[in-house]
This record gives C-alpha cells, structure tokens and sequence, in this order.
C-alpha cells in the first residue's frame, strides 16, 4: 500500500480510526492507529469527532477510500459511534479477539503495537465482507 500524506488530498487513502478508550485495550487501540498512520498506510481521523458531527472531521473520514475502526474491548464503541454517524461498510479490527484484555497493565509495549499493526494490515489487505460489520 503507497504511503498517504496528510498534504496530498488527490491520492486516495484508507482512514483509520481507534477507540482510544481507558483502559489498556484503548490505548493499544491509539497506539496501533498511530503507527499505521506512521507507517504510511492510513491516515490516522478522530472518533471523537465522528461522535461530535464535526464537519470537517466526517467530511475527511467520508472521503477515505476505504475505513478501518480499531476497538479495543467487547463493548466496540467504536464501531457504533461509526454506524451511529451513519458509516457503513468499514473494516472493524476487534483487539480482544487477538487476545488483548482491557485491564492488562503490562499489554502496551512496542512489541504487542507491532503484532497488532500486522493483524491490522492483513484486515485492509482483505476484501470487504458483504456482511455487516
């Protein structure tokens, strides 16, 4: 996938959004968009804004050529603040199926970020599923 930048709005790109919730789960949500985004394989949008109908922010996200939400937990709030704002067809990549617990305190390290980008990149390698999300 060609590297995305934040400058050139003519190439199309995949927006990533994170969870970002309070536990440990959330932050290796953040942090696994972040290094997608630093790798230049997405770009990395805000959910909060999503949530919030900030035009600007869902104007970026609806221009993405393709959307993936990264949830933390069970709960995946994420994915509903996307339908709640009217997002379908996204690529949802659920962190406690990959065996990731809310309350682990000792989960958020460079090496679990990097086996979670991976599962990340093999999802966005994938063709979208006709069932939802």
């Amino acid at each position: 996938m060609s590297g995305v930048s934040s400058s050139d709005s003519t190439k199309s790109y995949v927006c990533v959004l994170a969870c970002s919730g309070c536990s440990a789960a959330g932050e290796l949500a953040d942090h696994t968009a972040r290094q997608l985004h630093q790798m230049g394989a997405a770009r990395m949008s805000c959910l909060a804004g999503v949530g919030g109908r900030i035009p600007s922010i869902t104007a970026t996200v609806r221009s993405a050529s393709g959307i993936l939400i990264i949830d933390g937990c069970p709960l995946e709030c994420g994915a509903n603040v996307l339908r709640n704002a009217g997002f379908t067809g996204f690529k949802q990549l659920k962190l406690h199926e990959l065996n990731v617990r809310k309350h682990d305190s000792g989960a958020v390290d460079e090496a679990t970020v990097a086996r979670l980008a991976e599962a990340a990149l093999r999802l966005l390698n994938k063709p979208l599923e006709n069932s939802p999300t």
